[in-house]
C-alpha cells in the first residue's frame, strides 16, 4: 500500500465521529437478493436519522495462468451509508464506497470510488413516493442470475466479492427520476434514466455517468397481489437504441420452509459474441430465464438451487468456434454487462448462520456451466463481533481445457479481510 493511501485513511478515520445515535447496522446480508423484487413494496414509513461507516483492510493472493504465477494484493476500503430525514416526507440518501488497492502484478490495482446512491426521496402521501438522483435500481426474483435487472449493465467499478447479492449491493446506481404508486393489493412504478454521457470514465473519483446513463431509458413495473403467497411482477423496459424488453418476476411459498421463484425476460438483442467482437450482427429475439427454489432449515441453513438460461450466450459449438483471445473478450463483455456467459448453467448457493458457534457464518456458491462442464466456485467464512467482522473467502475456476470457466486467466483467489464499524 502506498503511503499516501494510509495517510488518507488515517485522516478520515480520526476525523470521523466515534459514536452514532444508533448501534452500527449489521453487514449486508448475502441473502438480501432473496428479498424478492416481485413483492409489492410496503407503504413508506418515516425514516429516522441514521448512518453506517466502516473501514476494511484486506490482503489476498491470486493464482493465474498455469498456476505457476502468483499475484499478491492489498486493499483498504471505506464504506459510508447515510439515510436522513430532512423534513416530513422528505429523505436524503447517500451511499459511497472507496477502494484503495495495491498489487504486485503486471497490471497494478486501481483506486476506485463508487458513488452507489445519492438521491432525494419525497413521499407526498402514504401511497406515493418520488425519487430523484442516483438510485441503485434493482429488479429480480432469482439469486444467481437476474434477467430483469437491466440497470446492472456497466454498473460495477470495483469487485470485492463474487457473491451475486454483494455485487448487487455494491454497484453504482443510475441517475433517474422515478415515481411509485402503492395500493393495498399492488404497486406501479415508472423510472426514467436520461442520457448524461457517452462513454465510461475510469478516473478514480469520476461520477462515471457514461457507464450508468449512456442513453435514454425507461422502465415500467407493476405488481398485483393474487394471494398472501403469490404476487407476480410484470416489467417493460426500453429506450433510445434499446429494444423493448418484457420481464416477469414471480415467487410463491411452497410450504413453511420453501420459496419457489422464477424470472424471465424476452426481447430483441445482439448475442454476447457479436457484442464482444463488435460484429455487425442484426438484433434477434433473445430469451433469458432463471427458475429455482430456496429451502430454509430450522437451524439457520438456507439452500438455493437455480437453473439459468441465456440465449444470447454461446452454446458449445459457438464457443469452440472462437479463438482464445476472442473468448477472453466474450468473458469480459459478460462481466461488464453482468450477463450469464454460458447458454445454460446450474447455480447452487448456501448460507449457514451461526455455524457450530454463535456469530460464525458460512456462505458458498457453485455455478456449473452445462455447455462445457466448467465450474465457478466460491466460499466465505465470516466471524462477527459487535463492531468488527473477520472474513476469509476463496474463489476457484475449474474445467477441461477449452471450457468456458477454464478460459478465465485467474485460477484461484483467496482473501483475508478485517472490517471495523464506527
Amino acid at each position: 500500500m502506498r503511503p499516501n493511501k494510509f495517510v488518507l485513511c488515517l485522516a478520515l478515520c480520526v476525523a470521523w465521529p466515534t459514536h452514532a445515535a444508533d448501534p452500527p447496522a449489521a453487514p449486508p446480508d448475502e441473502l438480501d437478493a432473496l428479498t424478492l423484487a416481485d413483492k409489492a413494496p410496503e407503504e413508506p414509513k418515516p425514516s429516522g436519522q441514521g448512518w453506517r461507516f466502516f473501514v476494511e483492510g484486506a490482503a489476498g493472493r491470486n493464482t493465474v495462468a498455469d498456476a505457476s504465477s502468483r499475484v499478491d494484493t492489498q486493499r483498504v476500503s471505506l464504506d459510508l451509508r447515510l439515510d436522513a430525514t430532512l423534513a416530513s416526507g422528505l429523505r436524503a440518501v447517500l451511499s459511497n464506497r472507496l477502494d484503495l488497492g495495491h498489487s504486485n502484478g503486471e497490471s497494478p490495482a486501481d483506486d476506485v470510488n463508487t458513488l452507489r446512491e445519492a438521491y432525494l426521496s419525497w413521499a407526498p402521501s402514504n401511497h406515493q413516493v418520488i425519487d430523484l438522483g442516483r438510485v441503485n435500481v434493482r429488479n429480480g426474483a432469482a439469486l444467481g442470475f437476474n434477467p430483469t435487472d437491466w440497470f446492472k449493465e456497466n454498473a460495477l467499478r470495483s469487485v470485492v466479492s463474487p457473491d451475486p447479492a454483494v455485487l448487487r449491493e455494491n454497484r453504482q446506481g443510475t441517475v433517474v427520476l422515478q415515481g411509485q404508486q402503492l395500493w393495498s393489493s399492488g404497486a406501479l412504478s415508472a423510472t426514467y434514466s436520461p442520457k448524461l454521457a457517452t462513454t465510461p470514465d475510469p478516473d478514480a473519483f469520476a461520477l462515471d455517468v457514461g457507464a450508468s446513463n449512456p442513453r435514454h431509458r425507461w422502465l415500467l413495473a407493476g405488481s398485483y397481489r393474487l394471494s398472501e403467497t403469490l404476487n407476480p411482477q410484470l416489467l417493460l423496459y426500453g429506450g433510445v437504441d434499446t429494444p423493448t424488453q418484457l420481464g416477469l418476476n414471480v415467487s410463491a411459498l411452497a410450504g413453511d420452509a420453501v420459496v419457489v421463484f422464477g424470472e424471465f425476460s424476452a426481447g430483441k438483442g445482439r448475442s454476447l459474441v457479436a457484442q464482444a467482437l463488435d460484429q455487425a450482427a442484426a438484433a434477434s429475439s433473445q430469451h433469458r430465464a432463471a427458475i429455482g427454489l430456496t429451502y430454509t432449515t430450522g437451524f439457520n441453513l438456507s439452500l438455493t438451487a437455480e437453473a439459468e438460461y441465456n440465449s444470447a450466450a454461446p452454446d458449445r459449438n459457438q464457443w469452440d468456434a472462437v479463438d482464445p483471445a476472442a473468448r477472453l473478450r466474450v468473458l469480459g463483455t459478460a462481466d461488464a454487462l453482468q450477463d450469464l456467459p454460458v447458454r445454460r448453467a446450474w447455480f447452487f448457493h448456501a448460507t449457514w448462520k451461526d455455524l457450530l458457534l454463535r456469530r460464525l457464518d458460512l456462505s458458498a456458491f457453485l455455478r456449473r456451466d452445462s455447455e462445457t462442464g466448467s465450474r465457478d466456485r466460491w466460499i466465505e467464512a465470516r466471524y462477527r463481533w459487535e463492531r468488527a467482522d473477520l472474513s476469509l473467502q476463496w474463489q476457484g475456476f475449474a474445467g477441461d481445457p477449452g471450457s468456458v470457466y477454464r478460459a478465465v486467466p485467474q485460477r484461484r483467489a483467496v482473501e483475508l479481510a478485517l472490517r471495523y464499524y464506527f
